[in-house]
């Protein structure tokens, strides 16, 4: 898997096969929540690749505050069960760690079991506690484990 990132405008440094509309959306969503958080490498989001077919999104929601990053992942429509989210998870957490081997990484989950627990659970995150997110209300926060 490869990691492709999303411009903040123009175009890609590499062309993906594809540009879906679901692959659209995810970039013009990305590149809206860079008008309004910013844009600095490499707390940005990113196209994973396999073999230049796009299989997914995943992203820093900004860069760290205090000392915490939260991670995000989207697996391409039809591609669940393959072990994509998995991978762009472990490939979010090297890329903070080579970056700051001291950064806390953490995501959050609606409040149920599910596919994307099951990943967090597998790179090593621990449930931590509730939160409230803005968009979507109760939510479990995870941080993966030191």
């Amino acid at each position: 898997m490869e990691l492709l990132r999303i411009p903040a405008i123009g175009s890609f440094d590499q062309s993906p096969k594809s540009l879906d509309p679901t692959v659209m959306s995810w970039v013009d969503g990305n590149q809206a929540f860079y008008r309004a958080v910013g844009f600095s490498p490499p707390w940005i989001a990113y196209l994973a690749l396999e073999e230049g077919a796009v299989v997914g999104t995943c992203a820093f929601k900004g860069a760290p505050t205090e000392g915490v990053v939260e991670i995000a992942y989207a697996t391409h429509p039809g591609m669940e069960g393959r072990g994509i989210a998995t991978g762009m998870t472990h490939q979010l957490i090297r890329v903070a760690r080579s970056t700051d081997p001291t950064v806390r990484i953490i995501a959050q989950t609606l409040p149920v079991y599910n596919a994307s627990t099951r990943v967090l659970t597998k790179c090593g995150f621990a449930h931590v506690r509730n939160a409230m997110d803005d968009e979507v209300g109760k939510v479990w926060e995870w941080e993966l484990a030191v």
